[in-house]
């Protein structure tokens, strides 16, 4: 498998000035003999082994820390960055305990990050943070990695720095997962630090975008899952509350909230529209968006917002009348009225007036209510009555053929099919033009029938138990 190397354009020790220009604040000896000499893994006594690269700088190792410091500072300014991050690490090495550690750390991230090798420059700005939690340009390394995730959030690859060198990476393809880690280590340095909220949008973002393009085909569903989550936690922190003492930036913060709020209403919806129509997941949409007019249906700014979520509210609702409707006309054709008449009963109570009254879907919505309301008032209880008396009455012929086990099954249909609320009953004896005390009367005599047959069958069986 072939594979592609990368190389930076940015300047390593070679800026295109003069040799006068570029010679560090402090030399030792006036000659570039070390420069273009000393490369390779070399031991110096009192330091130790050391790689150096061809082209660097190696009369640093003699600086005191002071000179370094002042030597890696030029050094970036000069665009030396070979040279900087050397003199960096080499401080870095030499004394880990120094007070100007954390300003090392830093030079190594910015070398990395003009090498458009921002991951290994975040990483370098998380190993300041932790080493250091006091350090006094923590804002600006936390705005550093928060701009540095948010490269990789827009689709910047990763790369895969080879070792012992800056200049020569291998690209990896753009990565939600680990822009969503990026995010995630920003909000656990500081969870109510300035970038703490945009992190957590982000990091919702990050799990949302794992779903599209090419990639999202094999992306795990777990993914919509983990970016509700982040929204919800999102919204749960930082929502503002009585007694809060406001942020600087808080009505960024309350429109990033209300953001989320639509996102996770968004993506249940989303849910719910792929593949078979998922019912809970649209219940939880609706619950959603319903939340999200409730908070913000007096709020000028949010009010095309509202509108929206409102008339998808109504999408979904008239949706799921249109499953309600397929699943009772489902166990209408298998004879299973009880169970059509829970699901038509379940249509007027998903088709609000707002679904009813809205241009848009008035005419499906009443068609289909109208529809339910209709086999719920006559047909259903009809052809329910029907079924019962049929059942019955193929009931007692099995019997008479001493079939006690079919007789059974069908009185238990006929007794089911004949219980019904008094009002149901009365929908059906109308329906079928019987007169109700007679329909109340058949009702008693089927359920004593199935009382008498399950006795017959339980004597049966203490029969053949004494046979044994």
């Amino acid at each position: 498998m072939a594979v592609g190397l990368g190389c930076q354009a940015g300047k390593s020790g070679k800026s295109g000035k003069s040799a006068k220009e570029r010679r560090p604040l402090f030399r030792l000896k006036s000659d570039n003999k070390n420069r273009n000499n000393e490369h390779g893994l070399k031991y110096y006594e009192g330091i130790g082994w050391r790689y150096i690269k061809p082209g660097l700088d190696v009369e640093v190792l003699t600086y005191t820390n002071t000179q370094l410091l002042e030597y890696a500072h030029k050094a970036m300014k000069e665009e030396r960055y070979d040279d900087a991050k050397f003199a960096a690490n080499y401080f870095i090495q030499r004394t880990p305990g120094a007070d100007d550690v954390p300003e090392m750390r830093r030079i190594i991230a910015e070398v990395y990050g003009k090498r458009g090798l921002e991951e290994y420059a975040f990483k370098e700005y998380q190993k300041l943070l932790s080493s250091h939690p006091g350090y006094e340009k923590t804002d600006e390394v936390i705005q550093k990695m928060y701009e540095i995730a948010t490269l990789y959030l827009g689709g910047k690859s990763f790369r895969w720095k080879l070792p012992w060198q800056d200049t020569l990476y291998i690209p990896t393809g753009s990565s939600m997962a680990k822009t969503s880690k990026l995010y995630t280590q920003i909000v656990t340095n500081a969870p109510y630090g300035l970038h703490a909220p945009q992190s957590q949008y982000g990091i919702g973002q990050s799990h949302e975008k794992a779903l599209e393009g090419f990639w999202g085909i094999f992306a795990s569903p777990k993914e919509y899952g983990k970016a509700t989550r982040a929204y919800q936690l999102l919204a749960d922190r930082y929502s503002s509350r009585v007694g809060d003492v406001p942020r600087s930036n808080q009505k960024e913060i309350d429109e990033m909230v209300a953001q989320a709020r639509f996102r996770t209403a968004e993506l249940f919806e989303k849910q719910a529209n792929e593949g078979i129509y998922d019912q809970s997941m649209a219940e939880r949409s609706i619950s959603a968006f319903g939340d999200y007019v409730e908070l913000y249906n007096k709020e000028e700014n949010h009010t095309e917002k509202v509108s929206e979520a409102q008339e998808r509210i109504n999408a979904m609702r008239l949706e799921r009348a249109r499953g309600l409707k397929a699943i009772a006309l489902f166990y209408e054709k298998n004879r299973k009225w009880v169970a059509a008449q829970t699901y038509y009963g379940q249509i007027n109570q998903t088709l609000f007036t707002s679904v009813l009254n809205d241009p848009k879907y008035r005419e499906e919505a009443q068609t289909i209510q109208g529809f339910a309301n209709k086999r719920l008032s006559e047909e259903l209880f009809q052809w329910r009555l029907a079924d019962a008396l049929e059942q019955y009455a193929e009931a007692q012929k099995v019997e008479r053929k001493n079939r006690p086990y079919t007789a059974q099954r069908l009185y238990r249909k006929a007794s089911l099919n004949l219980d019904m609320l008094p009002n149901d009953m009365e929908r059906a004896a109308k329906a079928s033009g019987l007169d109700l005390n007679k329909l109340k009367d058949i009702r008693v005599a089927v359920q004593k029938d199935l009382d008498r047959v399950q006795q017959l069958l339980d004597q049966r069986e203490v029969e053949r138990s004494k046979e044994k």
